[in-house]
């Protein structure tokens, strides 16, 4: 028996799973079993800071559509192997007995997967098993209502409780769900989700740090900032680490790896990644949510092109009002050409201090294991 199961679906980037793995240490800390049950692609690179983990038949997306389930060769996916990972779910959920069901952005997102989710929700309510869902601050917004709609229903029908990882003092919840009214009840805001800040880097900052979170995109960014190098008048002569991240495609790190001019290291993931951002004049990547949050815990001054492709609205929303609040600057990716972009990187200033609960791992598990105790 394990007191909480969690249920881990990254299909493009690993953001998901990095915010995960902060809260999974977080209720550990305070004597919680966590099993997690992970349905992406393997990979050596990730921590999911769990006692357990039961990894189901692994698939990802197709590409930034998100339309189409793929195996690790990029096979599509069809109803058999649906209903072989519906039943592996719930075998999981069978063995870990657990006290408490945590499913990580569901239904608000992996709609694609309500074929073995709402299975896994009635097995849980058979059980008398609560069911939380752990949610970002932001979601991609649906041009049909009756999507939005339908996330409300299932949030209302299942759910316990919707642990949102922001601040209310930036947005709450109703800023990109609209029916957010309809389940205020079951709402409840926990801070947002960030890693320790380091401890004070001794000496001055210097560098800079190039990021694309874990990889699956990003290339282009990459690519910008090595050619932006050379127009920098404060960093051209200083080192530039470059992280592609462990999802980032092997023939083009290769490809970058042969052709790196001086002064430019390339790295597939950096373990003391948030230390080398403390220690970095400036940090470059792409707006998503965890990378944002390692830039308020160390007060980096960054430069960011937030991920907008086939309506991607998130990035580019947070990313928006942070830059309006004197946090970072913010790039547009077309157009962006490296002058423009060295440009930014010389003229990028320290983030203002903000007034944003940092806190939201330790609250989500303080509100676990109020919610497991109450039902023992």
């Amino acid at each position: 028996m394990t007191d909480v199961m969690v249920y881990v679906q990254h299909l493009l980037g690993i953001g998901h799973v990095r915010r995960m793995a902060l809260i999974n240490r977080a209720m550990q800390s305070r004597g919680l079993s966590v099993t997690v049950a992970s349905g992406g692609i393997p990979d050596d690179g990730l921590d999911f800071a769990a006692d357990e983990v039961a990894q189901l038949s692994p698939c990802k997306t197709a590409d930034t559509s998100f339309s189409e389930l793929v195996d690790a060769d990029g096979t599509p996916l069809g109803d058999e192997w649906k209903e072989a990972r519906k039943q592996e779910l719930l075998r999981a959920f069978e063995q870990a007995s657990p006290k408490l069901l945590m499913i990580e952005m569901f239904p608000f997102g992996r709609r694609a997967f309500r074929f073995e989710l709402i299975p896994l929700f009635e097995a849980a309510r058979a059980s008398g098993v609560p069911i939380v869902c752990s949610v970002r601050d932001l979601l991609v917004r649906k041009k049909d209502i009756k999507k939005t709609q339908w996330m409300r229903d299932i949030a209302r029908k299942y759910l316990d409780a919707v642990l949102v990882h922001g601040d209310p003092n930036l947005f709450d919840f109703g800023h990109s769900f609209e029916c957010a009214n309809d389940i205020a009840d079951l709402i409840i805001h926990t801070g947002y989700v960030a890693p320790d800040a380091p401890l004070d880097v001794i000496g001055e900052r210097s560098g800079v740090l190039v990021s694309a979170g874990g990889g699956a995109v990003g290339a282009e960014l990459i690519d910008l900032a090595i050619a932006a190098r050379p127009f920098s008048k404060q960093y051209s002569d200083a080192p530039w680490n470059i992280v592609a991240g462990p999802h980032f495609p092997d023939d083009k790190f290769a490809r970058l790896a042969k052709n790196l001019p001086d002064g430019i290291v390339l790295h597939r993931f950096l373990s003391d990644f948030r230390e080398r951002m403390a220690g970095a004049s400036v940090s470059v990547s792409q707006a998503g949510y965890n990378t944002l949050m390692d830039v308020l815990a160390t007060r980096t001054p960054a430069v960011m092109v937030p991920f907008a492709e086939r309506g991607e609205s998130e990035q580019t929303e947070r990313a928006e009002i942070l830059s309006k609040e004197g946090v970072i600057s913010l790039l547009d990716l077309d157009g962006l050409s490296a002058q423009s972009l060295a440009k930014q990187i010389d003229s990028a200033t320290q983030p203002r201090d903000m007034n944003v609960d940092l806190d939201g791992a330790t609250k989500t598990a303080l509100i676990i294991a109020d919610m497991i105790k109450g039902r023992a």
